[in-house]
């Protein structure tokens, strides 16, 4: 093979590994937000608790429906804690908003209300956007 010919297969395969390591990359992240959304969503939780009951314990259809009430009732529970853990932190953090702005001159305030979180990003944190089970 002659030199041109080596360094041209050189560089495809330098790009063909830059190509594989920045696509997997990118559906690497991907896939862990998904992974990351999926698990913080207590209806999931729901039902892969149900899925590893059924698993482990075999339920009777009885003991089954009983514990699907008590799984449902915890998930309940769950977004209870959420909408009041995210409303104490959007209070939080717009007095510490609120305290920044208190100590900043006049143009400073100006650059800082760029970076300030918007009212929507303070309420709308979209945790809560979780539907109940549904009922089969």
């Amino acid at each position: 093979m002659n030199r041109t010919g080596y360094w041209k297969t050189t560089a495809c395969l330098l790009g063909l590994i830059l190509v594989s390591g920045l696509l997997g990359g990118l559906l690497g992240r991907r896939y862990a937000q998904i992974e990351c959304a999926r698990r913080s969503d207590p209806s999931h939780w729901n039902e892969s608790a149900m899925r590893a009951l059924d698993r482990t314990v075999r339920p009777t259809p009885t003991q089954r429906e009983k514990l699907q009430q008590d799984l449902d009732a915890a998930v309940e529970q769950l977004k209870a804690i959420r909408a009041d853990t995210i409303a104490r932190s959007s209070q939080v953090m717009r007095r510490l908003v609120e305290q920044v702005e208190k100590e900043l001159t006049p143009e400073q305030r100006i650059a800082f209300k760029r970076m300030e979180p918007r009212e929507s990003d303070l309420s709308n944190l979209n945790l809560l956007n979780v539907e109940t089970r549904k009922k089969k």
